[in-house]
């Protein structure tokens, strides 16, 4: 299985893996997250990394299929919501929303799955 390595200088690693990887048609992205005092503001800033990441692999966030997102207070659902319904544009990626603790000062974290069209960069 070929596997493409995907980086950008908007979302470096936080450790040893790949902030993504390209493979066949597939795009896979890790976890991310990002600094803010809010969810609104952290959210705005992981959707600003998936997209960097995303446009590496020659894709948008129409591209996306799938999310992944964990949060530390479901309680903030409705305004992390409101982000993210603003940038993901119909038809929306499926999504599965779960509780979790995040490390550092993380409130939010998405992973998310894309698929490439042809003429994707490699």
């Amino acid at each position: 299985m070929d596997k493409t390595v995907i980086t950008s200088p908007s979302a470096p690693p936080g450790g040893p893996y790949s902030p993504g990887l390209i493979s066949g048609d597939l795009v896979f992205l890790a976890g991310q997250t990002a600094p803010g005092a809010t969810i609104e503001e952290q959210t705005e800033g992981v959707i600003a990394k998936i997209s960097a990441l995303l446009a590496e692999a020659g894709c948008t966030l129409a591209d996306v299929v799938s999310c992944l997102v964990h949060m530390t207070d479901l309680s903030e659902f409705q305004r992390y919501n409101a982000v993210y319904e603003k940038h993901f544009p119909e038809p929306r990626p499926v999504r599965t929303t779960v509780g979790a603790q995040l490390l550092g000062s993380a409130r939010i974290e998405i992973t998310v799955t894309a698929r490439r069209g042809p003429g994707g960069a490699a």
